[in-house]
């Protein structure tokens, strides 16, 4: 009984000690918007300026639109014009909330996704810690590669869950997340270099 206990109690810490690396491995960094914008421009993102050029983004396919509910995940406080994501980060949304409903029988809500120029200011106006909707620090979400997982209504378990996945494919170099604290979400921009995970992944089912 003693060395079940000594055993069930390792792996307990062993876990607390991996969830709190990953957890300190997604935090936010001085420099981290300026990362974000640096990897954006190296994927060849244009940042969406009005909701002209998302719709033209859309008619080329650019973008993809996202329903505003499915069985794994919905949208919350996402306004129509703004339903939308590149299609590489569309497909991560779609496999990591399927795998998690799988998990824990629950949908993921989604609080952001694509914003335009226009709208990042409007938020600035609103939100003194907005990122700006210009220069090196501007926020990612103007990409359409950006989205915002709220963790509100999660268990610790489920954080903890999200938490190594993106850890994990953050140190592979296929997104870059962020945890947040004062708004609590897993801040996501995902590279055009996922579609070559997805392609080794499936090609190994």
């Amino acid at each position: 009984m003693a060395i079940l206990k000594t055993f069930t109690l390792g792996l307990a810490l062993l876990f607390t000690g991996a969830a709190a690396l990953n957890a300190a491995s997604l935090r936010a960094t001085r420099g981290s918007q300026a990362v974000q914008n640096a990897r954006a421009d190296d994927d060849h993102l244009s940042r969406m300026e009005n909701q002209e050029m998302v719709e033209r983004w859309a008619r080329l396919e650019l973008l993809t639109r996202v329903p505003e509910k499915t069985s794994s995940y919905y949208l919350h406080a996402v306004q129509p014009q703004y339903r939308y994501l590149r299609p590489w980060a569309h497909l991560f949304l779609e496999r990591l909330s399927s795998q998690y409903h799988a998990r824990f029988k629950q949908p993921m809500r989604v609080t952001s996704l694509l914003r335009t120029a226009s709208y990042q200011r409007s938020l600035q106006r609103r939100n003194g810690n907005a990122a700006s909707a210009t220069g090196p620090t501007r926020s990612a979400h103007l990409t359409g590669a950006c989205m915002d997982i709220s963790k509100k209504g999660m268990s610790g378990a489920q954080v903890a869950w999200v938490r190594n996945v993106l850890s994990s494919l953050r140190s592979k170099k296929f997104l870059y997340a962020v945890e947040e604290f004062q708004q609590p979400v897993f801040h996501i921009l995902v590279h055009r270099d996922y579609l070559d995970h997805v392609d080794n992944v499936t090609s190994g089912d």
